[in-house]
């Protein structure tokens, strides 16, 4: 879908982006990663021409953007930034309905569309729809910002530190959200982010870049397990495998239950009797690194997961070991 051929932008005398080469997967999450100044939201402005390359060609669909009015290209690209830029005087279902409504479809079909949004994000249309953007807390406009950026059913969806500004338990739920709408929509998405735990959580694949060229493009178990440089092993830092469970299910891990409910197979307390084991909930532990840190907590080696207050399974130590990827 997306394409970067020989892409360059210079500013004065300096490079910002240097002869950078990618192809953006169709369907899939691309995460734009690397420390400040290496060209990541450059290269982002240059795909739907909000900065216009100094060299090279970007083609969206096989077609060359330079070909494109910047309008035109624009309204078909969804764009998520981290200030949102709601505007203040409409309320959230005009805010939506913005880019339909410039291409001028149906007012029916789009408030239809905005209700069907702002229930995929989350935020009840009937207690929703008429509030202003004043009246929101920040994760719920990040949350019309997402639906906004969606409202014209957009294949590329551009995103530049959108979970940024957020409290850290807003930007869990949030990327939460996120990522489970992506699995249902596959947009082609491409998000910039310095954050390494949020590449590694959301990315289907992740472009590392540094000092405006690109340093290493792959999946997250690429960067991680097969790192190309000393730059990629030293910028995901020692703890990187451990980051990388914070994107994973703790289902993905789990071995399924056997055993009487809450008890671990095998396992023998006092008198023979099998020993419960510490629980945690499929609902509030949302990730392997969360099952983790119980383990930690608790002092044991392996857990009881349940969902909706009933065991479903266990998971422990040689579970989170075992489903990594093979080592090179």
């Amino acid at each position: 879908m997306i394409e970067l051929h020989h892409l360059e932008k210079r500013f004065g005398g300096s490079l910002a982006v240097q002869d950078l080469n990618l192809i953006f997967p169709d369907g899939e999450l691309t995460a734009l990663l690397g420390p400040s100044g290496c060209g990541k939201t450059t290269t982002l402005r240059m795909i739907n021409r909000l900065t216009e390359p100094s060299g090279g060609r970007v083609l969206l669909g096989g077609q060359d953007t330079r070909t494109l009015k910047p309008e035109a290209l624009r309204r078909g690209i969804g764009y998520v930034i981290q200030q949102v830029g709601l505007f203040p005087h409409l309320n959230v279902a005009q805010n939506v309905a913005t880019v339909p409504d410039l291409l001028g479809r149906d007012r029916r079909a789009t408030a239809a569309r905005v209700d069907e949004l702002l229930d995929l994000v989350g935020l009840d249309p009937d207690t929703f729809r008429h509030k202003r953007p004043g009246e929101l807390s920040g994760g719920q406009a990040q949350r019309v910002g997402v639906a906004r950026a969606l409202a014209a059913d957009p294949p590329v969806l551009l995103m530049d530190e959108p979970f940024g500004a957020l409290d850290p338990l807003a930007r869990d739920r949030l990327q939460d959200a996120f990522r489970d709408i992506q699995r249902r929509l596959r947009k082609t998405v491409v998000m910039v982010t310095h954050d390494i735990d949020e590449a590694l959580r959301l990315g289907d694949r992740v472009a590392l870049m540094n000092a405006g060229r690109l340093e290493q493009f792959g999946t997250p178990d690429d960067l991680i397990y097969r790192p190309v440089s000393d730059f990629v092993r030293q910028f995901l830092g020692e703890d990187a495998a451990l980051r990388q469970l914070a994107g994973q299910p703790v289902g993905r891990f789990m071995v399924a239950l056997h055993g009487p409910d809450g008890l671990q197979p095998g396992r023998a307390g006092t008198g023979g009797a099998a020993s419960p084991l510490p629980a945690v909930a499929v609902e509030e532990t949302l990730n392997a690194r969360s099952a983790l840190s119980v383990l930690l907590r608790e002092g044991t080696d392996r857990l009881t997961v349940t969902r909706g207050g009933q065991p479903v399974g266990t998971v422990g130590w040689h579970d989170l070991r075992a489903s990594g990827p093979e080592r090179p």
